[in-house]
């Protein structure tokens, strides 16, 4: 059985995408393969007695053995995971693989460029590099001059709904639902602006945004819609399962992972066929060309006015997240583990 230590010190801090990610693959290591693996997690704090619940509040209070960076030696590991976009220690001595999910930090200008320096170092000291697409392979093995077999490519997964409760007062009024930090790079300016044509013939029809307010909403849009802020997944799946049309222009992603979430909720996806989306999406969404407001206007017009479209969205979209499941990724997340251990 393989002994892992994972790098746990954001799991208080990160309840979005790489947090979902974290929790899901130790989720799955626990359940689906607890034969094969059993985790350690590695905090920064010395003094582990006194943050020991925090850090099992944040994985449904399994009783995770926990220990500080600074005795992770004592240990035994036989790899470590850091699966925070990069090491955040380097002291280590024993094999070791990050997961990088993405190169936003290189290619968009100012997102977060201090960062650099985190994914370099994991570069130099992990045997292996985890991503989530074979579009952001291509990307961090240029940015970090690296060759390409440095990185396996694991696409992320979903979880399909179960039992959820829900709330009808969300099908009230009709909406357009955006999920994700509503900043330039999501193509949030293009979305308003489609809204706006939308709304002259369909007045009814709102957007919502889940999601952290960024530098793509002025203050002074027009347009009908409720920008939200942070939601919990327990609200969130709420809004997806109300949601009449789920729009996702973004212009840049190392994956896309709430377009596979809309799919596993059974709403009809709208999407932009750039970087790694279509490895998310596949066949399941309608593409629009990047920032093209008419173009993205006239496909939610059409997936409101056409039931066959939004059914076969629909069911296209089922289809797709049932096949890419968590338990995949652990899997093969595992895997790449398992090697690097030899």
């Amino acid at each position: 059985m393989l002994h892992i230590g994972v790098d746990a010190w954001n799991l208080p801090g990160d309840h979005r995408g790489i947090g979902r990610y974290v929790r899901a693959i130790l989720d799955e290591w626990r359940t689906s393969f607890a034969a094969r693996a059993r985790v350690t997690l590695i905090v920064p704090e010395w003094h582990t007695w006194t943050v020991r619940a925090r850090y099992r509040r944040e994985v449904d209070e399994h009783a995770y053995p926990i220990v500080s960076r600074a005795f992770h030696g004592l240990a035994k590991f036989d790899v470590l995971w850091f699966p925070w976009n990069g090491c955040s220690w380097l002291n280590f001595k024993r094999p070791a693989v990050a997961t990088l999910h993405d190169a936003t930090n290189f290619v968009i200008p100012g997102y977060a460029p201090e960062t650099q320096v985190i994914f370099r170092n994991a570069a130099a000291r992990c045997e292996h590099l985890i991503t989530d697409s074979n579009f952001s392979a291509r990307e961090l093995a240029r940015e970090l001059g690296l060759p390409l077999e440095r990185f396996t490519p694991i696409p992320l997964g979903v979880d399909m709904p179960t039992q959820v409760a829900h709330f009808p007062i969300l099908r009230e009024q009709p909406y357009v639902l955006f999920v994700g930090t509503a900043e330039q790079r999501k193509g949030i300016p293009t979305l308003v602006r489609a809204m706006e044509r939308v709304q002259r013939d369909d007045p009814s029809l709102r957007l919502i945004i889940a999601g952290e307010r960024g530098d793509g909403l002025r203050g002074d849009e027009s347009i009908h819609m409720r920008a939200l802020g942070f939601v919990d997944d327990d609200i969130l799946a709420q809004f997806y399962l109300g949601a009449a049309v789920f729009v996702f222009p973004s212009r840049y992603e190392g994956f896309g992972l709430p377009v596979l979430e809309a799919m596993a909720h059974g709403v009809p996806v709208i999407t932009t066929n750039v970087t790694a989306i279509p490895e998310a999406a596949g066949d399941a969404a309608l593409y629009v060309p990047l920032d093209d407001e008419v173009a993205l206007a006239q496909a939610i017009a059409r997936v409101r006015s056409d039931a066959a479209i939004a059914t076969s969205l629909r069911e296209r979209g089922l289809a797709r997240a049932a096949m890419m499941t968590w338990k995949k990724t652990a899997a093969a997340t595992l895997d790449v583990l398992e090697r690097a251990a030899l």
